[in-house]
């Protein structure tokens, strides 16, 4: 008798599931917190909490489950031990609970002792996974230049360690340099890495000329540029600096596309299936996002810098990651459940395992509360007094209506997240309890 070699299921499993569960009440706290954005107001304690949650609650988390898994089958590397699940994940989302808790309560000590929790799980889990990562026998482009968001990231925590220990002396430098760490330095980084990997694996292409070592070279010298921008004085020289700063990380993002856009062309694929179309748009917005991003740091016009910055993180890496999740969850549940036993014959495809009607209902759901929640930002940016966080807009009427906007676009994405959610956990199901071996 045939049977499977995968005891278990992948670990990668309940790091995404986990990360895509808390987005939904972290994308639903938008409804609270995105008028405060539209007037330019990010530093309220709702507003700290809910962004955390987003970036370490459900992104990062996520990020931990998909390096656990690439690293090992990406560059032939030995696998992560799976108890690094039983220790990591829990005792992750309970520092990132910590300080969401501290944030809402203004104890500056509470996020302080969750973010060195976190900070210290997540040195010995990268621990595992570099271990992992140094004895890989595949070390291609990616494998290299996977070191760079990692730096980001370890960039962005240091920094936040600083700001909760030492609240005294943070000032507006040191809040930039932990904002350009984690949004350009891990988070853009990762995806451009990342994305090297992923796309053409998931259009299956090959042939294509693509340049993972150009767009890096465009694009990290650009983001320490911004970084060197947060401390140089109001100068010339300072203006200079951002402004090519931003052509740097533009250029890289056309070299992105570029390249993108080729790969799509090489693909052996007869029928692109909707995740692959979702991520191919996503990226588009992504783009867009950076670039909007950019063009507002050159002009110096903080107000429409936030919309590109809500952009690039509800319109490209959030839902870039739900694309990819479409794609990853069904072929880790068929390595686990149907490979090398009798039942593969009969075993769904991989591409159908999730049901297409949800899940494009949920990816629809999500686009368009990020199409409202765009909008209020846009309002906001076009006009500071029109959303005011003190209810003394410019026009009562017209505020109200805009909050009742960000709640509409909050439920939607909120709502679109659950949906999906729910359709992931359904491909749990396909095929029933795996059987023992030799059954």
């Amino acid at each position: 008798m045939i049977t499977s070699t995968k005891k278990r299921l992948s670990a990668t499993v309940s790091y995404l599931l986990t990360g895509l569960g808390l987005s939904v009440p972290a994308l639903l706290a938008g409804g609270v917190v995105l008028p405060d954005w539209a007037a330019g107001d990010t530093m309220t304690p709702q507003s700290l909490a809910d962004i955390h949650l987003l970036f370490l609650g459900v992104m990062l988390t996520i990020a931990c489950g998909v390096l656990y898994q690439i690293v090992p089958i990406a560059f032939q590397a030995p696998p992560v031990g799976r108890h690094v699940l039983a220790w990591h994940l829990p005792l992750h989302v309970a520092s990132v609970m910590t300080m969401v808790t501290g944030f809402l309560t203004a104890n500056g000590r509470v996020v302080a002792w969750g973010g060195s929790a976190l900070f210290a799980t997540l040195a010995v889990y990268l621990g595992f996974v570099l271990s992992s990562y140094r004895r890989a026998r595949n070390k291609t482009a990616v494998h290299r230049a996977l070191v760079l968001p990692l730096a980001g990231l370890a960039g962005v925590l240091l920094v936040g360690l600083w700001q909760a220990w030492l609240p005294g002396r943070v000032g507006d430098p040191v809040v930039q340099t932990h904002v350009l760490f984690g949004v350009l330095a891990f988070w853009v980084g990762l995806v451009l890495v990342f994305s090297y990997k992923l796309f053409p694996m998931f259009v299956i292409s090959h042939g294509y000329h693509a340049s993972l070592a150009r767009t890096l070279a465009l694009f990290y010298p650009g983001a320490a540029l911004l970084v060197a921008d947060a401390w140089i004085p109001p100068s010339a020289w300072r203006v200079a600096v951002r402004i090519l700063a931003a052509l740097a990380i533009v250029a890289a993002v056309i070299s992105f596309g570029r390249d993108m856009r080729a790969v799509w062309k090489a693909s052996k694929r007869r029928r692109v299936v909707p995740p692959v179309y979702e991520a191919a748009v996503v990226n588009v917005v992504l783009g867009i996002g950076v670039a909007w991003g950019m063009a507002a740091l050159a002009a110096g016009s903080a107000r429409w810098l936030l919309p590109g910055g809500y952009l690039l993180w509800f319109g490209g890496l959030l839902p870039l990651m739900f694309a990819y999740m479409q794609k990853m969850v069904p072929f880790l549940w068929f390595e686990y459940r149907f490979s090398k036993r009798p039942e593969r014959k009969t075993a769904p495809l991989i591409d159908d395992m999730v049901p297409a009607r949800p899940a494009k209902v949920a990816m629809g759901l999500y686009g368009l509360g990020v199409l409202v929640g765009f909008a209020v930002m846009a309002a906001g940016a076009a006009d500071p007094g029109m959303v005011s966080t003190l209810g003394k807009g410019s026009g009562a009427g017209t505020e109200e209506f805009l909050r009742v906007l960000a709640w509409g676009g909050a439920i939607l994405q909120s709502g679109g997240a659950a949906v999906l959610f729910f359709s992931l956990r359904h491909v749990l199901t396909i095929g029933g309890p795996r059987p023992e071996d030799g059954a």
